[in-house]
């Protein structure tokens, strides 16, 4: 599946990235997200109100909301660029790496998020109930996954459904988008590229902003391995293995509770 996409891939991929001035750039960065946490606001209570989990709200955005955003976005600029819907010249950092470098990177940072998510597990519940206590219940990570007494089978539905679109969909899409797009589009920045890429894409998650320590030094060490291998795709295999696992252990949970 790897090798397709990357040779997919690659087939649209010219040398001159479009650069974006850092105004425009961090428009881009954030206006999925901006986005996205206006509707799940609007729906969110909704769907609680009817007996559901708000993470149906959640699945609900990623599907029809930001992955269309940030594809059409894409397309939009191949359409500009070439006359046609196209990504020619639109995605970038497509190099290919060795096997045993994919094995290695998705090692070290698989191993990195880990010893991140634990180490700052203790600052993002203070700030969860402290410093954002005021947000809402659905913005809460207690909340947005299961609410009320919704039956068994319905939040099965809801985590498998996590699963496929958090797990696999949404990552794949957000790599294209930022690391592949955006953060190519501010290579003047240098050093700072992928400095600026992790702090912006952790800004945007604008519904946990308790998590923005977590998100940013996560997203940092893949931002740097992309920026210096030129290949997102070691990216993609562990933004998605990291929401998969999550899913997965939810729905473990689920099974033997």
């Amino acid at each position: 599946m790897l090798v397709s996409l990357s040779t997919a891939l690659r087939s649209y991929s010219v040398t001159d990235p479009p650069q974006y001035p850092i105004g425009k750039a961090i428009a881009l960065h954030l206006m999925p997200g901006l986005v996205q946490v206006a509707v799940f606001a609007l729906l969110a209570p909704v769907v609680m109100k009817g007996g559901l989990p708000s993470g149906f709200a959640f699945i609900f955005v990623n599907i029809f909301v930001g992955i269309p955003l940030m594809l059409g976005f894409l397309f939009y600029q191949g359409k500009l660029r070439n006359g046609k819907v196209s990504l020619t010249g639109v995605v970038k950092n497509l190099d290919p790496l060795p096997l045993r470098q994919y094995l290695l990177f998705f090692i070290l940072l698989f191993g990195f998020a880990f010893v991140v998510l634990f180490a700052t597990s203790p600052i993002n519940s203070y700030l969860e109930e402290t410093v954002f206590a005021w947000m809402p219940a659905y913005f809460h990570s207690s909340q947005t996954m299961v609410s009320g007494d919704a039956p068994r089978n319905i939040l099965l539905v809801m985590l498998l459904l996590q699963l496929v679109t958090d797990g696999f969909a949404l990552p794949i899409v957000e790599e294209l988008y930022y690391r592949g797009h955006l953060m190519p589009g501010i290579s003047y920045l240098g050093f700072g590229a992928p400095i600026f890429s992790a702090f912006f894409f952790a800004v945007n998650h604008f519904w946990q902003p308790y998590n923005y320590l977590l998100i940013f030094l996560i997203v940092l060490a893949q931002a740097f391995v992309v920026w210096r291998t030129k290949n997102i795709y070691i990216a993609m295999l562990t933004h998605c293995a990291g929401n998969t696992l999550g899913a997965v252990l939810s729905v473990s949970a689920l099974l033997s509770s």
